[in-house]
């Protein structure tokens, strides 16, 4: 890296620091029956200021050949359907199907209505299938997306149920399931948006998500299943187009304020996925589109975990805090032939610097 470039970098990462606050997660406060809700997770670019923070890195290769390992394993032992709303179906019903033999269903509110504010709409998870029903707010469905299907999650344990609004073209979407399952989801318009909707047990593995119009195959995705259940629905890869191969490794470890930390990336065709205490952050993008970015969960935990994805001529992050602290970190490659890991904590005072 050029010393004007890491200059640059640096004066870019220091005022993210110190004039940014990142927006909370868009749930927060929003839950008023049920135990958790998951909204869409996206890269932050800016993280929280706090008194000691944890820093991993890595760099990510480019869109090339899909590797064909397995998915995480799931239990296999399940059976799942789904079905549209039929006439004399409530409001905003977005589909109903059971689990296991238990009913559930997803309805969702006008937006603007129900205690929400503009832009945003009431979502409801509900049925035998769960423990208990709940509501969440989220944002309008029918805002523009780039994705044929833009999937986000909604679950209390032990289900999980995936939902999103689909681009005109979008006849219907097939979803592949770890126990052979192939569950057909018919667009339905509820409020202006065109959405789809299942629901599986939590320990379910969702194998792929493909689009069809009525000439054919759109794209396909191929989600990262987190450890608990949770799907990231990244790339969407037209036919003939190949992911980002599989792999996965740590990037760093070690201690912050008294607390141990530790984050691992998983790469693969839905792009880049880092777990760590705080959380994980999906980044919906091969790594020449990412460039130099950070990611922070959106969790408040101690030690707040930052990781981030740099672009393959940066040798060197340097991160200043606003109490003079700071932390050196050099990226690991994951992916390919180059492992490195040396990550130093160097606090300094400003006086000092």
């Amino acid at each position: 890296m050029r010393i004007d470039d890491e200059h640059d970098l640096h004066k870019r990462l220091d005022r993210a620091f110190e004039t940014i606050t990142p927006r909370p997660a868009p749930v927060d406060g929003t839950i008023r029956r049920g135990k958790a809700i998951k909204g869409r997770r996206r890269v932050a670019a800016v993280v929280a200021v706090a008194a000691v923070v944890a820093v991993g890195v890595i760099t990510v290769p480019s869109l090339h050949r899909l590797a064909g390992s397995a998915p995480v394993p799931g239990s296999g032992h399940y059976t799942v359907t789904v079905r549209p709303p039929g006439p004399g179906s409530p409001a905003g019903l977005i589909a109903s199907g059971t689990i296991n033999g238990k009913y559930w269903q997803l309805v969702t509110g006008k937006p603007g209505t129900g205690g929400t504010t503009s832009g945003n709409q009431e979502i409801y998870l509900s049925g035998a299938a769960l423990e208990n029903a709940m509501t969440g707010i989220v944002p309008d469905l029918s805002t523009d997306h780039p994705a044929p299907a833009a999937f986000a999650e909604v679950g209390i344990p032990p289900v999980e149920a995936q939902y999103g609004p689909v681009q005109a073209d979008v006849s219907y979407v097939k979803v592949t399931l770890d126990n052979g399952s192939v569950l057909t989801l018919h667009p339905v318009t509820a409020y202006g948006a065109r959405v789809v909707a299942f629901a599986t047990p939590a320990n379910a593995v969702i194998v792929s998500a493909t689009a069809y119009s009525r000439h054919g195959e759109i794209a396909t995705a191929i989600p990262f299943n987190e450890p608990g259940g949770q799907a990231f629905f990244g790339i969407w890869l037209k036919p003939g187009q190949h992911g980002i191969a599989r792999a996965s490794g740590s990037i760093g470890s070690g201690t912050a304020g008294g607390s141990t930390w530790s984050a691992y990336a998983y790469l693969g065709p839905w792009g880049v996925c880092i777990l760590s205490e705080a959380g994980s952050v999906c980044a919906p993008a091969a790594g020449s589109q990412l460039g130099t970015a950070v990611m922070a969960p959106t969790s408040a935990s101690t030690p707040r975990v930052i990781t981030g994805v740099a672009a393959p001529s940066v040798v060197r992050i340097v991160v200043h805090q606003p109490d003079g602290a700071m932390t050196q970190v050099r990226p690991v490659t994951i992916g390919g032939h180059v492992s490195v890991r040396d990550i130093e904590e160097a606090p300094r005072r400003a006086a000092r610097r």
